[in-house]
């Protein structure tokens, strides 16, 4: 224990990994290193792994790790936590631990999650799956074409591509195709949050609105998405749902916007509910951020490409952007990892709507926010009298930061905004955390309010009200007033993180980045952000951190594109 105790006294390690770690060794019959492996997974889960690879060392420069010197062979790991009693190797033993054939350390939960979600995979896949190769065209029709005719016989599809690729125009097509050969279908939309619902739905009614169908056919397709835990039957805050395999969903089709924010406990728990018969559409960016939980489901799904045969459909040409964008042409650059070309896209020389600036200095936040063009569409939102007018107003440009906290993180710039705008006299009460004209973000569901976590409002107070109302848009566009003093969890929202801006799109972005190298600066952050642009986007930053972002990729240690190979 004396040789645990020195390791976990790395500070990486938080109270609950040494928890975990002790509890497990004091239970050991026989083990020197199962409190070792406990910490380092509990540690590993935390950043969204879903499994510790026992087969190498952690590259992420644990004190900890590199005291086990040195790092044990796979055969040494095995045997010593075998001989704990507390690790199992194979489905049906009921411990703590499974530890497969690969060296792959799981959780036993986090274990039964991802075989249970490849299992039910790769029973839809059929046996037919890998007849025909992924449809990777350029060509959008004949994509579209082949996603048409794939559905018709496919229980589980992936459609992957971009921003503006056309992922809306192919599911509107898919839904048409279907309600047409099948009237009576009962489909369900759903998003991981929300926002994401919210723009699946404005998306969705777009296309609709200019579809050239039968009017008795336009009345049937599906108009409201919800969120996906609101689909399954959430119960307040526990993990089950009032929908599972024994209580399925009754939905024939189900089709998922924005898959890769859907963490792997929740996508599993989608699939358990699914009827053997009902058709599952995922519709999502693989090179997105992956979910701030455990697992990064979309991308190992569409990594396992060979296995997913036509059931996979990558758009690829960009509908969005105009052919000489430098948005578009900055996510290309970002996505393939070309830090040269990023750089000279952010250059502003080739493309007027992308630019690079300094990160300015602590002393002079404040006055470069005042001057950006995010902060003069604020302005124009709280001038505005018509709380519809101004939250319509205040979606068209959003800052996004990399962090919550830290010297330009969302905390920061929110309350230097706050200041900015009570110096201006543009709002009252500006030290109060509720206040006439703010915007806010909705943290967490409320399912007895409606609403939901990522959902939008401005605050609002009329003449002859004495309390503030949260004014929230349906999803018809209508304005749904909830008192301000109910409302669960929520935020400021003049800035918001990447992270959390993820199904969202805003005519100007401006993409704070830290001063210094972080783990959380990636390849993946810098694309999120900078593709939520329809118009132009500014990148506050210092261009070596925008190379190191580049060349840095999420990876998170997963078992699933495996299981779907093999």
């Amino acid at each position: 224990m004396s040789d645990l105790q020195a390791f976990l006294a790395d500070e990486r390690f938080t109270t609950l990994d040494r928890s975990l770690a002790r509890h497990l060794a004091a239970q050991a019959s026989s083990s020197r290193w199962i409190g070792h492996a406990a910490a380092l997974l509990s540690s590993v889960l935390r950043r969204g792994h879903l499994c510790l690879d026992l087969s190498q060392r952690p590259s992420d420069h644990f004190e900890a790790a590199a005291a086990l010197q040195p790092w044990p062979s796979l055969t040494s790991w095995r045997d010593d936590l075998l001989a704990s009693g507390l690790v199992a190797q194979q489905p049906g033993e009921f411990k703590p631990l499974v530890l497969d054939v690969t060296g792959r350390l799981y959780l036993h939960r986090y274990y039964e999650y991802e075989r249970d979600l490849a299992a039910r995979i790769v029973e839809r896949l059929g046996s037919d799956a890998a007849a025909v190769g992924p449809v990777t065209s350029a060509d959008s029709a004949t994509q579209t074409d082949i996603a048409i005719d794939a559905v018709r016989s496919r229980r589980f599809m992936v459609i992957a591509g971009g921003p503006g690729t056309g992922k809306t125009t192919t599911v509107v097509r898919i839904l048409v195709a279907l309600l047409t050969e099948s009237p009576e279908l009962r489909i369900s939309l759903a998003a991981p949050t929300g926002k994401a619902a919210h723009r699946m739905q404005q998306s969705i009614a777009a296309q609709l609105a200019s579809l050239p169908i039968d009017e008795a056919l336009r009345e049937r397709l599906p108009r409201t998405a919800s969120t996906l835990h609101r689909l399954l039957g959430a119960r307040g805050d526990s993990a089950f749902f009032r929908h599972d395999a024994d209580r399925p969903l009754a939905s024939d089709v189900v089709i998922v916007d924005e898959s890769s924010m859907v963490d792997l406990p929740l996508m599993a728990k989608l699939f358990a509910a699914l009827r053997p018969q009902a058709r599952i559409i995922l519709i999502g960016d693989p090179d997105q951020l992956a979910s701030v939980e455990v697992g990064s489901v979309l991308a190992d799904i569409t990594a396992a490409s060979t296995g997913l045969g036509s059931a996979l459909v990558t758009l690829r040409k960009p509908w969005r952007f105009a052919a000489d964008s430098g948005i578009g042409a900055l996510c290309a650059a970002i996505r393939s990892g070309d830090a040269d070309r990023t750089l000279e896209i952010l250059d502003g020389i080739e493309y007027p709507d992308v630019t690079l600036k300094s990160l300015p200095a602590a002393d002079t936040l404040g006055k470069a926010l005042s001057q950006t063009s995010v902060m003069a569409t604020y302005r124009n939102a709280l001038h505005s009298d018509d709380p519809v007018a101004r939250l319509a107003t205040f979606e068209t440009a959003r800052i996004l930061c990399a962090t919550r906290s830290g010297p330009v993180g969302t905390l920061r710039i929110n309350d230097t905004i706050r200041d900015l705008l009570s110096s201006e006299e543009l709002i009252d009460d500006a030290r109060g955390a509720l206040y006439h004209g703010a915007p806010l973000v909705v943290l967490r569901n409320d399912y007895a309010l409606q609403v939901f976590n990522g959902d939008s409002a401005v605050l609002h107070r009329t003449d002859d009200e004495a309390r503030l109302h949260a004014c929230f848009r349906t999803g018809t566009g209508e304005l749904r007033r909830v008192l301000a003093a109910r409302l669960p969890e929520h935020a400021p929202l003049y800035a918001m993180t990447v992270h959390r801006s993820q199904g969202s799109e805003f005519d100007h972005v401006l993409v704070v980045l830290p001063p210094r190298e972080s783990p959380i600066l990636t390849r993946e952050l810098l694309y999120t952000a900078v593709s939520r642009a329809r118009n132009s986007v500014t990148v506050w930053a210092d261009p070596t951190l925008i190379r190191y972002a580049c060349l840095r990729r999420v990876q998170r240690a997963s078992g699933l594109t495996e299981r779907l190979t093999t």
